[in-house]
């Protein structure tokens, strides 16, 4: 009979050491799939800001058209992103069209909502800066 309890006594024994092992696990795991979709949102969100300075660049003053010009390349897994344009290099009356040096500046923020518990949330930004033509 000896035996029996010592060979439960170890049974017991790796089932508490698996409980203690697979929490550290499954943390790296989701740590792993959070930048996994950290990282994608930040890309997509660079090409939508980079597509839409590109369509600024030749149509600087159809600005909803750029916003739904980036809006339209980023997918984000469960967010959204806020598009902003701006003209930083245009005169006082907000004339977009005032040289080849005038700059269009579109940048998306978003929040990034993690699925790791002990992982607080991250703003991203991202931003494309073209001249004119």
């Amino acid at each position: 009979m000896r035996p029996m309890k010592r060979r439960q006594r170890e049974q017991g024994q790796a089932t508490v050491e698996f409980a203690l092992v697979v929490v550290l696990l499954l943390l790296v795991l989701f740590g792993i799939v959070d930048f996994s979709r950290l990282f994608f949102a930040y890309a997509t969100m660079s090409n939508g800001v980079r597509e839409g300075a590109r369509y600024g660049i030749v149509n600087p003053d159809d600005e909803t058209g750029i916003i739904q010009q980036a809006e339209a390349m980023m997918v984000l897994v469960g967010g959204q992103a806020e598009v902003t344009v701006e003209f930083p290099d245009t005169g006082t009356g907000g004339n977009p069209h005032c040289s080849h040096f005038c700059r269009v500046v579109v940048r998306a923020t978003s929040n990034f909502d993690a699925w790791t518990p002990v992982v607080p949330d991250i703003e991203i930004v991202a931003q494309a800066t073209m001249h004119i033509e």
